[in-house]
């Protein structure tokens, strides 16, 4: 088992799934992030933030 890392800066359906079964490699897990300037390492699963205070955090 392998890790990697893909950043994108568009993703289309299912598209780094895609790509990695192409290579050979399927995906087992697929771990989001980040969207785009907001980190969502603080989160925690289920955790809802409202927008406004994320901006404020920047």
């Amino acid at each position: 088992m392998s890790w990697i890392s893909i950043t994108i800066s568009e993703g289309k359906n299912r598209q780094i799934r895609k790509m990695t079964a192409a290579a050979g490699f399927p995906t087992m897990r697929l771990i989001r992030v980040r969207i785009g300037d907001m980190h969502l390492s603080t989160m925690q699963p289920g955790e809802v933030i409202e927008l406004a205070e994320i901006t404020s955090m920047l």
